[in-house]
């Protein structure tokens, strides 16, 4: 039996605490509404669930044994949270000109919110890290792997998604409270930041 209650407990606080995926919900949705902010919470969970599949199928051990693969998402989990971020701080310098000049179709606005969603999950060591060295651990020896990794994929998944969500609300209620030129560009501002200095952080490792 999967100690799941045990794996919540582990997980609830890790999914919680701010990290870059929460980070971009909210740049998203403060720059583009609700719906921005949800398909990127669609995102980043669509990454963890990559990360499920390659711990179900095995893909764990050998990445393991490859130490330079982490090196290469730190790497590009880093450049392209520092890329994010300073968008953010460039939107703010400009102002409302830039916001005016970036505007895009929905459709392609969509998939801008969830493969920046993706990506920031997918380039997340700590989420690698998560996946393919924390869950086995809460496999029990003769459980079926692949069924049991994706039952905990799911309950991470679940958890996140409903955190990413209320993120994307929180950031579009902002965005509408604070849509004049000066706040809006205080918010750009904060937002960039924050993404900038996760970016040092992961980098620091």
């Amino acid at each position: 039996m999967l100690p799941i209650w045990a794996f919540v407990a582990v997980t609830l606080p890790l999914v919680a605490s701010p990290g870059p995926s929460t980070a971009v919900v909210l740049r998203n949705s403060i720059a583009g509404g609700t719906r921005a902010g949800l398909l990127t919470a669609l995102g980043c969970n669509g990454g963890s669930l990559c990360y499920g599949l390659l711990t179900a199928f095995g893909f764990a051990v050998a990445l393991q044994s490859f130490p330079f693969a982490w090196t290469i998402l730190r790497i590009a989990g880093v450049a392209y949270l520092a890329w994010l971020g300073l968008r953010s701080l460039v939107r703010a310098t400009q102002g409302n000109a830039a916001a005016t000049a970036a505007v895009a179709p929905p459709e392609r606005e969509g998939w801008q919110s969830i493969t920046s969603g993706f990506l920031t999950n997918f380039f997340n060591p700590s989420l690698a890290a998560f996946y393919l060295i924390v869950v086995p651990q809460f496999i029990p020896r003769g459980a079926p792997f692949v069924r049991s990794a994706m039952t905990l994929t799911a309950i991470h998944i679940g958890m996140a998604l409903s955190w990413h969500s209320s993120w994307a609300f929180a950031g579009a209620s902002l965005a509408r409270v604070l849509s004049s030129g000066g706040p809006r560009r205080v918010l750009d501002t904060v937002t960039g930041v924050a993404l900038v200095a996760l970016a040092v952080k992961i980098a620091r490792g």
